[in-house]
């Protein structure tokens, strides 16, 4: 494949700096370098976070993966994870009930530079089911192995949407959580109500999969370029959502989106 040419817009710096505050604000909090990311000249660390709330050894405790930036020029999910974990310490305690595995910018390249692929050309989010896959993919499998969490969030954008959406899987017998997230996006923000959401027949903003559909079945068995979703989903997690969010909104909107669709689906996940 053919590089891309840089044209950095933003600055990884950003999450290095938000990624060292969090490691000296937050107890329980341990960051890792995972590996490097290479981009021709430019050499990034790729960051796994694990956060433990102080009651780790609480019965009801659950297992949260939250992922952001894997498409580069979707940047308003890396900011929903930096203001996380800015906000963090002065959040209600309920959210110290979980434990969570957090990757704040899967595509440091694309974040900086405005792309969706990584520097190789190669889009991430097609690549969990490749037996080579780029390093990037390869480190978000080392960070979650073939854990299966009670809930995953990956935050997205779509240059496209009039509105929020999400596309959400779950396993046998769960229940769906998608019309209460939407219900809380819906008086501040833009829903994309269209009946028909990237080729997928929708509902009032969710994309739902049942794990009952023969043809969503069929497609997970057949299809080789899984995204991300696809892969915790073959592990066992309960709840998957892709929350997507429309660019034409301002930084902090989306970012609060994000952030209010992740706070509705840890209420449900604790209430279950």
């Amino acid at each position: 494949m053919n590089s891309i040419r840089p044209n950095k817009i933003r600055d990884y710096r950003e999450v290095r700096e938000a990624v060292d505050r969090a490691v000296q604000d937050i107890p329980h909090l341990r960051a890792v370098d995972v590996g490097p990311v290479a981009a021709g000249s430019a050499v990034y660390p790729f960051y796994q976070i694990d956060l433990k709330g102080a009651d780790a050894g609480n019965p009801k405790n659950r297992s949260v993966y939250i992922g952001g930036g894997i498409h580069g020029d979707e940047p308003a999910g890396v900011w929903a994870v930096l203001e996380f974990l800015r906000r963090y310490p002065s959040l209600p305690d309920l959210y110290r009930h979980f434990e969570y595995t957090i990757l704040p910018c899967i595509n440091p390249f694309g974040y900086e530079n405005n792309t969706r692929h990584n520097a190789a050309d190669t889009d991430l989010n097609r690549q969990f089911r490749s037996p080579s896959p780029p390093a990037e993919v390869l480190y978000v499998r080392k960070a979650v192995g073939a854990r299966p969490f009670q809930l995953v969030m990956e935050f997205h954008e779509d240059v496209d949407t009039p509105g929020f959406y999400l596309y959400e899987l779950t396993q046998p017998g769960e229940p769906s959580w998608g019309r209460e997230i939407i219900q809380r996006i819906e008086p501040k923000f833009p829903v994309n109500r269209n009946e028909d959401i990237e080729g997928l027949a929708a509902e009032k903003g969710v994309i739902h999969r049942e794990s009952s559909d023969d043809d969503f079945r069929e497609m997970l068995r057949h299809r080789t370029d899984w995204p991300q979703a696809f892969y915790h989903y073959a592990n066992g997690s309960r709840h998957c959502y892709t929350t997507e969010t429309p660019i034409h909104l301002s930084r902090e909107d989306r970012a609060e989106i994000h952030l209010s669709a992740l706070d509705v689906a840890l209420h449900k996940l604790w209430e279950s």
